[in-house]
């Protein structure tokens, strides 16, 4: 994956399975159908992650999966053993199985058991030097979210990463669920790419297709959606989510945006050419005009089709001669009037 190249698509599966497996299953084979390139999934070791007093607070949420907030956050994670069996299903597939981390504990299951060929880490931790240096060890690509966080935050921990790892993305993220269409910013994009020296990426939590498709414009090689079987399930990130035609309508349009970047290079092709012929203006007879006589503003004028003389030269006719009796309405040709 790289700029230039066909969009890589990445359906993010996160928590919409909302703790359910067989929901994670059909979600993922529903993807698999609409042609994205990847599914990702998110890991987390809740005890490891969260201290103990953030996890006994009540939780009061329309959404909440738990009466605490670490009873929601445990119903919402699988086993290692169904990570595994995930893993599988979706190469079966053939689709690439991704799965971000969010504790040490998490990423090296991810590294050492399931083997991802990339490594994504979440908007959270641009910051946690301690485990970017743990993934950046590790020597496989690695996809940087970049919400909640600072463009001089973002530079260093980069520069971090860089001692370690140089195959970075940079993805653009705004954490917020959703986010509206005036606070998404993809203009940061080109940002990226000029002060970070990096490939980019968009993870979006905007809703709709038209803002994925339009990152591809700016520059972006990846694009990360979360994906829902319905928008109206319980849950936190449904609503910033797209159901099945909206992931397949991004898959579509991201690439044939790509498809219509082309050269920066301002070409005519053979079918403009002859377009130009059928579709453009030539100077034109506005009555006969007979051999030999002096060409003057009422004698020409311009009309289609193209192919005569350039009306760039029609100024340029004038005192010049007919070389031949010319008949009233007819396109005009070099050596017509010299």
């Amino acid at each position: 994956m790289g700029e230039g190249e066909v969009p890589y698509i990445i359906a993010e599966i996160g928590i919409n399975h909302n703790g359910d497996f067989s929901i994670c299953k059909e979600m993922i084979k529903e993807v698999a159908r609409v042609g994205v390139d990847a599914v990702k999934m998110q890991k987390r070791t809740i005890n490891e992650m969260y201290t103990k007093d953030a996890l006994d607070v009540p939780y009061n949420k329309p959404y909440a999966f738990g009466k605490t907030y670490g009873e929601h956050k445990h119903a919402l994670e699988f086993s290692d053993k169904q990570y595994l069996e995930l893993q599988k299903f979706t190469h079966d597939l053939g689709v690439e199985f991704l799965v971000s981390g969010f504790d040490a504990t998490g990423f090296e299951f991810i590294e050492k058991t399931l083997n991802v060929p990339v490594h994504k880490i979440a908007s959270p931790f641009v910051t946690d030097y301690p485990l970017l240096k743990q993934v950046a060890e590790y020597g496989k690509p690695i996809f940087l979210s970049t919400g909640m966080h600072t463009m001089e935050e973002i530079k260093a921990s980069v520069e971090f990463i860089k001692q370690y790892n140089d195959k970075i993305m940079v993805f653009h993220a705004v954490t917020m669920y959703p986010v509206p269409n005036d606070r998404v910013n993809l203009n940061v994009i080109k940002t990226f790419k000029e002060e970070l020296g990096t490939l980019v990426g968009y993870s979006s939590h905007d809703t709709g297709v038209a803002i994925p498709a339009a990152s591809i414009a700016l520059g972006a090689c990846v694009i990360e959606k979360h994906f829902t079987l319905d928008r109206a399930m319980i849950g936190p990130d449904h609503a910033a989510s797209v159901e099945s035609r909206g992931m397949e309508l991004i898959v579509k349009y991201s690439k044939a945006v790509q498809e219509s970047l082309g050269s920066s290079v301002r070409q005519n092709n053979e079918t403009e050419q002859a377009a130009r012929i059928k579709y453009g203006v030539s100077v034109t007879s506005k009555r006969a005009i007979p051999y030999g006589k002096v060409i003057n503003e009422e004698d020409i004028m311009v009309k289609c089709p193209g192919g005569g003389i350039s009306p760039v030269h029609f100024w340029d006719l004038f005192g010049k001669k007919a070389t031949k009796d010319l008949e009233a309405d007819k396109t005009l040709y070099d050596g017509d009037i010299q």
